[in-house]
């Protein structure tokens, strides 16, 4: 697949150039993306961006949370030549020692007895969260995928 910037490209063009450039990134399709920035000179031009996507952690530190979806942020960029041909394009994948440290940072969580795991189909109740001391919650999305929600900030 080719990808050329439209012409008279403007950075406000760079989330639909982003968009049409998935197939070709190689992203979840669950991934949201987001521009952080456009650089046109001479040469060309560079799109930055970060994407979100949904990671399982599957630690048996977990315990009944293992499997657990959480969001973790990338980044990568496009480089497009003066004539707004793609020329090359990076996509960094989440740091694994990000993930080792919020599989971590959520089996201490689960182990102090901080995290609630509702029952499927269940109204969480923040105010009944804040008064157990449970500022987290797990509950399972559409597709069946446990999410670690916040349910309180202090």
């Amino acid at each position: 697949m080719k990808l050329a910037l439209p012409g008279n490209f403007k950075a406000k063009d760079a989330p639909r150039v982003l968009d049409q450039a998935r197939p070709i990134l190689d992203l979840p399709p669950d991934a949201k993306l987001c521009v952080e920035n456009v650089t046109t000179n001479a040469r060309g031009t560079r799109i930055d961006f970060s994407y979100t996507q949904s990671v399982a952690l599957d630690d048996d530190d977990l315990r009944e949370v293992a499997g657990i979806r959480v969001d973790v942020n990338a980044h990568g960029d496009l480089k497009f030549n003066a004539q707004g041909n793609l020329v090359s394009y990076d996509v960094e994948p989440a740091d694994p020692r990000q993930l080792r440290a919020i599989g971590d940072h959520v089996s201490k969580l689960v182990a102090n007895g901080q995290v609630y795991v509702a029952k499927r189909g269940e109204q969480v109740d923040p105010e009944r969260l804040r008064q157990q001391g449970k500022a987290w919650y797990v509950e399972e999305d559409a597709q069946g995928n446990k999410r670690l929600k916040r349910a309180w900030i202090s």
